[in-house]
C-alpha cells in the first residue's frame, strides 16, 4: 500500500479543477491530495496566506506530512527550504491541479532543479 501526499499550488481554491499556478509564492491556495495506490482518495484546500519567510509555507505543507509539492515555479530560498524538509519538487506544464497530479502520477513529470527556478521579483512568466 503506497500512499502519498501531493499539494499543488493553485490560482484560486477549486479543488482538483483549480488551476496551476504559475509560481509557489503567489498561489491564493495548495490544493493537497491524498493518493493511496495510485488513486486520489482525499482533497482538502490550504489557504496561503500571508508569511513572513518564504520557508514558512514549505514547512506549513511538511508538517501536514506533504512529500510532494508541484508548480510551474518557486524562487531559490523556497526551493531550498523544500530540499531541506525533503520535499520533492516537481514542475508542471499548467492545466488543472487534477490533470498535473494525473500526469506527476503516470511518471510524466520533471523533478525541479536550481537551474530552473525564478529569479525573485513581482514578475514571472512560466
Amino acid at each position: 500500500m503506497s500512499v502519498e501526499k501531493i499539494a499543488v499550488t493553485a490560482d484560486i481554491d477549486n479543488g482538483l479543477d483549480s488551476p496551476v499556478s504559475g509560481h509557489f509564492g503567489h498561489c491564493k491556495a495548495f490544493i493537497v491530495s491524498t493518493v493511496k495506490d495510485g488513486e486520489i482518495i482525499e482533497v482538502e484546500s490550504i489557504l496561503n496566506g500571508g508569511h513572513t519567510s518564504c520557508a514558512e509555507p514549505v514547512n506549513k505543507l511538511a508538517s501536514l506530512g506533504v512529500n510532494v509539492l508541484i508548480t510551474m515555479g518557486m524562487g531559490g530560498k523556497p526551493y531550498m527550504a523544500a530540499q531541506q524538509v525533503g520535499l520533492a519538487v516537481v514542475r508542471s506544464s499548467g492545466g488543472t491541479v487534477g490533470e498535473a497530479i494525473q500526469s506527476y502520477l503516470k511518471g510524466q513529470h520533471e523533478m525541479m532543479s536550481r537551474d530552473g527556478l525564478c529569479g525573485g521579483g513581482g514578475s514571472h512568466n512560466h
